[in-house]
């Protein structure tokens, strides 16, 4: 185990060199041109003649379509084309999801991109109109005529919980370990708790965007704002019929994604169907509205714990009932797998019974959002474990500390068979304890001489298993279903000594390009200047996952690790033969060559007399990494899932409750985190604090609103509530570092982690600030309503 500070490298036994800490903390590579507006959007790129594409969106949550009227909007000055999903269904093939729904025990299906027959969601895409510009479609789009006889839609969870109907369960997961029952019936003491979390969105700065064209020989490029070009040229090759070889996706600078951006949008095929259609470039970009409609993360738990008197966790049981919206080939419904098999986190329960139901409505489509399942679910542990501490008196802290699984029990097998591969959870737990100044035992206290408001810390642990990755190309065959996916780099080095890199990993904004620049230089002795980082672009990288959970680094840049060292190799050997050293002699720093620490000539140099003499092949290299499969301790069963590493971390949040109003003020966030080996700092923390602040929204704003039949009631971030910057305090991380076992670099992942943790630290610090006279929270966000709601019914004596 190694400590890592945020403000320093804690390792006086071998402390790295002043250059080492430098190179660590390189900043964002293109930091610069994002920060003075010279960053190329999708919004920006528009080729001469490029029409705009509208969508025309169902107006009811269900309903059976009669007919869609386009004549009036084809008369619309500037208005180009006009299509409706009869005659899409014509030109496109049904959009397929990416992954075997099979394997999570999920039925498969297909949906068209245009709706044919029914409608399903309120927003749904009937139809599209292409005009000279993006208002006159959206006029047109406004003026086109929907029949449809309205439908009873399924819109609460509640009439779906007892008996679902099977044509509306899409998956049913259950997952088991020891008798629950008798773990309870003979337990001294047990807890039940409801609790509802909320839907959300993503709300990334940048919404989604896609611009098609078509050239002379039939070839298709696109240029979209996404995380997976392969995986999107996969969709488009399978829906408009033709080979994947015709197509480039090309993806620019993005504005953020936070999961939004994976494939299966309707939108997709049919801005290519539409450019096909009229012979010219065509863009569609979603307005805020649209963005809005989708999202994801809500779930009804009803869940009960079972201890000793010592505050020993004995059985957990939780019946989740996980409502994803209408059917979707986007992969967000998957996030509810994820829930229930990330349950019990790291806690060592005996006996365990996670029953999910994942059930289809009348709302929009879940999307895939930051902490993909995960989140949820250890909201719902972490908050079962306050309530275990409040019910026996004890410290939470110390209820967590009893029950955490001891380093030498890793790697442990979850009841889903999910492995939590590496940690140091007591580690963990004591240095945020630690940075919070907490005090055991410590109750909630007025913080104002009146006592209207009032103070409340929170604690929460997180797992975050993560690395899952996506076959695409020749690997959708290749690869099974359930073993690690790896992912491809190419480093070259030209005669100049410039590096380039090309990865099949992709950049949605975070800087993962930085990291990977920074691996590819530490092998070969360069600085950050020489290096150059193509992502994004199908023609010229390699075919992997793109982006998705956090494998960046620890899985792209292996490979890019991998294939530097091949280079350096080479390098090495001319320079061995050129000088009389021996290879291993032969070391490369700051561009210069050296042999016995003497530098002997420069990196250019080196390149150019080996370009001349070999060619530029020889210092070319493509390799491919995947994760090692992974064993349970004791346990011969191979590991078959595609997350090959578990980051953990701790969270402390302190908190402000007004009780005259129900406002809660976070005035202070802690986390402790190990993410495995960390390859840059400055990127990482950044990491942390947009999940911390993404929790902190989520515990205590974030919420997606609809009216009694379907329609939404956010649309605007004037309605959906973000954290702004002084709704946070200044946030303290600070890392811990258990390399992975199963990564070349041991990384894990930083990515999703800090989302479930923040949330629960916050819940719990607001449930600790109302008292123990408070009911517990059944419904979150914590919003000012629904905290005055909890003292309400203290006073009263009634639960929520």
């Amino acid at each position: 185990m190694r400590a890592v500070s945020t403000a320093s490298w804690d390792l006086p036994e071998n402390p790295p060199t002043r250059a080492e800490i430098e190179r660590a903390r390189w900043p964002k590579y293109d930091a610069f041109a994002f920060i003075s507006g010279g960053a190329t959007y999708l919004e920006d790129i528009e080729p001469a003649g490029t029409l705009h594409m509208a969508v025309v969106r169902s107006p009811v949550a269900h309903g059976r379509l009669l007919g869609v009227d386009i004549g009036e909007a084809l008369a619309m000055d500037g208005v180009v084309a006009a299509v409706d999903g009869q005659e899409a269904a014509r030109h496109l093939a049904p959009m397929p999801y990416l992954q075997n729904p099979e394997d999570i025990e999920a039925r498969a299906f297909s949906v068209p991109a245009l709706a044919v027959d029914e409608l399903r969601w309120l927003g749904e895409p009937v139809a599209v109109v292409v005009a000279e510009s993006a208002p006159r479609a959206q006029a047109a789009a406004a003026a086109v005529h929907v029949r449809y006889e309205e439908l009873r839609p399924v819109l609460d969870p509640d009439e779906l919980t007892e008996d679902p109907s099977a044509e509306l369960v899409l998956a049913a997961n259950d997952f088991t370990r020891g008798d629950t029952g008798s773990a309870f019936a003979s337990a001294p003491h047990s807890l039940q708790s409801t609790v509802r979390i909320a839907r959300s969105s993503t709300a990334p700065m940048e919404p989604r965007g896609y611009l098609a064209s078509w050239d002379a020989d039939g070839r298709l490029t696109v240029h979209a704002s996404h995380q997976q070009p392969f995986q999107l040229r996969w969709e488009l090759a399978t829906v408009l019929q033709i080979p994947e070889d015709v197509i480039r996706v090309v993806v620019p600078q993005v504005g953020g994604s936070f999961g939004l951006k994976m494939t299966g949008f309707s939108e997709e095929p049919l801005v290519c169907l539409l450019s096909r259609l009229t012979g010219r470039p065509v863009k569609f970009v979603e307005s805020r509205y649209e963005c809005f409609l989708g999202g994801g993360r809500e779930q009804i738990h009803r869940a009960a714990v079972a201890f000793d008197d010592q505050g020993r966790l004995l059985a957990l049981r939780d019946h989740i009932t996980i409502p994803v919206g209408a059917a979707s080939t986007s992969p967000g419904w998957r996030m509810a797998y994820v829930t229930a098999a990330t349950f019990p986190s790291a806690y060592d329960i005996p006996a365990v019974e996670i029953r999910s139901r994942v059930l289809l409505t009348n709302r929009p489509p879940w999307h895939s959002c930051r902490g993909y399942g995960k989140d949820t679910a250890i909201v719902v542990i972490e908050r079962l474990v306050d309530m275990v501490a409040a019910h026996l008196g004890l410290d939470p802290a110390e209820v967590r500390r009893r029950n955490l699984l001891p380093s030498d029990r890793l790697p442990h097998r979850l009841p889903s068979g999910y492995l939590i591969d590496s940690g140091d959870f007591d580690a963990l737990l004591d240095r945020a304890l630690t940075l919070a100044g907490y005090r055991p035992g410590q109750g909630p206290r007025p913080a104002d001489p009146e006592g209207d408001v009032v103070e409340g810390v929170g604690i929460a642990f997180e797992i975050t298993p993560e690395g899952g990755g996506h076959p695409s190309g020749p690997l959708r065959t290749a690869v099974r279903p359930t073993a690690p996916v790896p992912e491809t780099a190419t480093v070259s080095v030209n005669a100049k000594g410039r590096v380039e890199v090309r990865s099949s990993v992709t950049n949605p904004g975070g800087g993962n390009d930085t990291s990977l620049a920074q691996l590819a230089a530490d092998e070969l002795g360069t600085t950050r200047a020489m290096v150059t980082v193509v992502q994004g672009d199908t023609d010229r990288v390699p075919a992997g996952t793109g982006h998705a959970s956090s494998r960046a680094t620890a899985v792209g840049g292996a490979a890019v690790v991998l294939a530097a060292r091949d280079v350096a190799s080479r390098l090495r050997a001319h320079a061995a033969a050129l000088t009389g050293a021996r290879p291993d002699r032969i070391t490369f720093a700051d561009s210069r060559v050296e042999a016995d620490r003497r530098p002997v000539m420069t990196l250019a140099d080196l390149c150019l007399d080996l370009h001349s003499t070999v060619g530029a092949a020889e210092l070319a290299v493509t390799r491919s990494y995947a994760p090692q499969t992974q064993q349970g301790l004791n346990d011969g069963e191979e590991y078959r899932y595609t997350y090959p590493y578990v980051s953990s971390g701790v969270y402390v949040a302190r908190v402000l409750v007004d009780l005259a109003t129900g406002k809660t003020t976070i005035t202070g966030l802690v986390a402790v985190h190990d993410c495995g080996r960390v390859i840059n700092p400055t990127l990482v923390e950044g990491q942390m604090h947009g999940a911390m602040a993404t929790g902190a929204g989520l515990a205590l704003f974030e919420e997606s609103l609809s009216d009694d039949d379907g329609s939404p009631l956010t649309s605007s971030f004037k309605h959906y509530l973000l954290p702004r910057a002084n709704d946070l305090p200044s946030m303290v991380v600070e890392h811990i570092e258990t390399p992975s076992p199963h990564t070349l670099l041991g990384a894990k992942g930083a990515g999703e982690a800090g989302v479930g943790g923040t949330m629960a630290s916050v819940v719990n610090a607001v449930t600790h600030a109302l008292g123990p006279g408070c009911p517990p929270p059944t419904a979150l966000p914590l919003t000012p309503p629904r905290v005055l709601d909890l003292l309400a019914h203290a006073h009263g004596g009634v639960e929520p």
